[in-house]
């Protein structure tokens, strides 16, 4: 350790020493508590800045030249029956209303599209809720809902 180093590390623990001495003297144990806590966030903010950070990693730049801009094949908006109904799916597990009457309509059209007449029949006619304002349905059965109409494809 150098002379500065030495000295530096003298002069850090006089500091706590001196905050924690003052936080006892002005508010007794709990001053000496939050003196200590203090100290403490001090010395790791002091660590953290004196310990070196490994080199960040270069990036290559890309050769534009060659691969010119380059646009994504597929955008979402090219697809807005899937937005929709991927947000149908989170609204399922909310509202039990929103199932009944906008989700598991849409299950079983695509299930009588597909060729499953069980499964869009078994979608299509279920038994009333009790309580159609009531929570949404569980992950678990709108995953077996749709495992049923991935099966084979």
């Amino acid at each position: 350790m150098t002379r500065a180093g030495r000295v530096g590390a003298v002069a850090a623990v006089v500091g706590v020493a001196a905050a924690l001495t003052a936080g006892y003297a002005a508010a007794g144990p709990a001053g000496l508590i939050d003196a200590a806590a203090l100290a403490a966030v001090g010395v790791l903010v002091v660590a953290r800045g004196a310990i070196p950070g490994r080199a960040p990693r270069l990036v290559r730049p890309k050769n534009l030249r060659r691969q010119g801009p380059q646009e994504s094949a597929v955008r979402a908006a090219d697809f807005p029956a899937y937005a929709t109904f991927a947000s149908d799916l989170e609204w399922a597990q909310t509202s039990r209303r929103h199932y009944e009457y906008a989700l598991r309509p849409v299950l079983a059209r695509l299930a009588a599209a597909l060729g499953r007449p069980e499964t869009a029949a078994g979608l299509a006619q279920g038994p009333p809720p009790a309580d159609v304002d009531g929570p949404g349905v569980d992950l678990a059965t709108l995953e077996r809902a749709i495992a049923a109409l991935e099966e084979d494809l």
